[in-house]
């Protein structure tokens, strides 16, 4: 079965260099064989997936390096519908590195072997797990367009119109960007509260016990709704929402590495 996740990272190494090469020479064919190349790798990735799932009758989720192949699937799979729905030929060079990155950390940890907590037994695990992972994936493109947008609007404001002026989408589509994935975040992140909460009634008695990855997911998701709150008002677009959104990427990543108390044993 390993031989299908080093498929699958050597396709989406080759779309990251594809994509970084397209990016640099503004070569449309490049950007549509990077394209190609991590559509396959997602399929191939899918593959693994069910596979391990089906093999070991259990969602792939239960140790690091599950979860870090599974993230890297969520964004592989934002990252296909956004461009379907966008065309932004930069978007694989800045998303793909750590698609790259977590498919080889993941391989590079991976454990044949592993007892798996009776907590993550649950039929709770596939939906809550699944909107959690979707819930990162939309705020690290939420993240990226917000950074996207600052590069641009430096550029115009600088009136010096560099390499990356010509190669990052416009301001229109950066804040398009950020609007959509900030929305598809925040819902998810508000569904993968309300899960794990009845979740949590179920498996520890309460629906709310303060742990420290319960109260990290709540600070986080507060972040996104005093930006969501202030972006349906008008009162923060642009840089002001983009270094917002920054500052939730960093709660939500410290979110996906905490582990502590009940989550310990998870």
């Amino acid at each position: 079965m390993g031989w299908i996740l080093t498929i699958t990272i050597s396709l989406y190494t080759l779309g990251l260099l594809h994509s970084i090469f397209g990016f640099y020479q503004k070569r449309q064919v490049f950007v549509r064989i990077a394209l190609g190349m991590v559509a396959c790798g997602f399929l191939f990735h899918t593959i693994f997936l069910v596979v391990l799932g089906t093999e070991r009758q259990h969602f792939p989720i239960t140790n690091l390096a599950e979860s870090l192949s599974f993230f890297a699937w969520c964004i592989s799979l934002t990252f296909i519908v956004a461009n379907l729905r966008y065309r932004i030929n930069a978007l694989g060079a800045f998303i793909l590195p750590l698609v790259s990155l977590l498919t080889i950390i993941s391989q590079v940890i991976w454990e044949e072997n592993h007892s798996i907590p009776p907590s993550l037994k649950s039929g709770w695990v596939y939906f809550h797990s699944s909107i959690a992972f979707l819930a990162y994936a939309s705020f690290f493109f939420t993240f990226v367009a917000g950074i996207l947008y600052l590069i641009q609007e430096k550029e115009l404001k600088e009136k010096k119109f560099r390499f990356l002026y010509f190669r990052l989408p416009s301001l229109q589509v950066c804040d398009e960007l950020f609007r959509r994935s900030l929305y598809v975040g925040f819902i998810s992140m508000s569904l993968t509260i309300i899960t794990g909460s009845i979740w949590a009634q179920q498996a520890w008695g309460r629906f709310w016990n303060w742990d420290p990855k319960q109260t990290a997911a709540l600070v986080t998701w507060g972040i996104y709704l005093i930006l969501v709150n202030y972006r349906l008002s008008s009162k923060w677009r642009g840089r002001r929402a983009a270094y917002i959104s920054i500052v939730g990427f960093a709660s939500a990543v410290f979110t996906f590495c905490v582990n502590w108390g009940l989550h310990r044993n998870l």
